[in-house]
């Protein structure tokens, strides 16, 4: 893997803290109308500091300065600067990026998830010591990717979900009814070895197999089912197999989303490198709180028009 680049600093940092902060005074004014979120009253506070700073030096050389001065205050602002530069990173990077590029970055990161929560978040994101229910049924989505979803199904409004890995069946109900939530017209396809018993009349439970691929979903409904798609692995089983089985289908602008990828980060550079710049990481959702901060990091996914040939697709977002 190439040697992942230095952190963004000194005069790119602050171009791409000044330009970062235009953004955020229109989106406070326009969109939040005059309401700061958390991280906008962090981020505007952290740059009244340093902006007063020794404007001939870089921020990092002028916060080790004034550490040495102020160490208890100047330590507490190392850390700020620290995140800022994080942020302002992969901000610049853009919403679509490639699978590779993320991994290199992810040297910036905790070493396992490539995120910068700790273990003790991700031991506790589905419920501790019991699930989120939803219609009550256990659902094991964790609690950034239970706000993840609903915000990736109102933007992309896909007409079609297919959920590998079915399990209790809640999950699948849940796309249902955000479905109709949002006024889309749509129907969820799920597959597991044992079909849940749970009905809903947008939901279609299937018996199917990953170790043979082509038996989850039938040829003729993968091929009539109306497109943008939004593709959920989460069976954890044959991956490589199972995701290049959906792409045979998949157009561009629909979504594919593998849930728990940390273990199937081999199957993923296979797959990918099998279908070079057909997908890349859509970092709207998977960094929305965070870098990270889901269980399918650096894999929710959008293809691309690179390389298709087959029917004529939607838009990609």
């Amino acid at each position: 893997m190439p040697e992942a680049p230095e952190l963004i600093s000194g005069a790119a940092l602050k171009a791409a803290t000044v330009k970062f902060l235009s953004e955020t005074k229109d989106k406070v004014q326009q969109e939040q109308k005059g309401s700061l979120s958390t991280f906008d009253s962090w981020f505007t506070r952290v740059i009244k500091f340093l902006i007063p700073l020794d404007t001939s030096q870089p921020w990092e050389d002028a916060v080790r300065e004034y550490a040495l001065r102020s160490p208890a205050q100047g330590q507490s602002l190392q850390w700020d600067l620290h995140r800022l530069r994080l942020f302002l990173d992969r901000w610049q990077q853009g919403r679509f990026v490639a699978f590779s590029e993320r991994e290199q970055s992810a040297v910036h990161y905790l070493p396992r998830y490539g995120t910068e929560f700790g273990i003790d978040v991700m031991l506790t994101w589905q419920g501790a010591p019991a699930l989120m229910h939803w219609r009550g049924t256990p659902l094991l989505k964790t609690a950034f990717d239970f706000a993840i979803y609903p915000a990736l199904i109102a933007e992309l409004r896909p007409r079609t979900v297919f959920e590998i890995g079915s399990g209790l069946g809640g999950s699948a109900v849940w796309f249902a009814d955000h479905f109709a939530l949002c006024g889309i017209e749509g129907r969820v396809h799920s597959v597991d070895l044992v079909k849940p018993e749970l009905q809903h009349p947008n939901v279609s439970f299937h018996q199917g197999d990953c170790s043979a691929p082509e038996s989850l979903f039938d040829p003729v409904l993968l091929r009539s089912e109306p497109h943008p798609w939004l593709v959920v692995e989460d069976a954890h089983h044959n991956v490589a197999a199972v995701i290049e089985r959906m792409h045979e289908f998949l157009l561009p602008g629909d979504y594919l989303f593998i849930e728990d990828s940390e273990v199937k980060r081999p199957d993923i550079r296979a797959f990918l490198g099998a279908h070079p710049g057909n997908y890349l990481v859509d970092t709207r959702y998977t960094d929305f709180f965070g870098r990270n901060a889901t269980c399918a990091g650096d894999s929710i996914f959008v293809r691309t028009n690179a390389g298709h040939s087959g029917t004529p697709a939607a838009d990609t977002i």
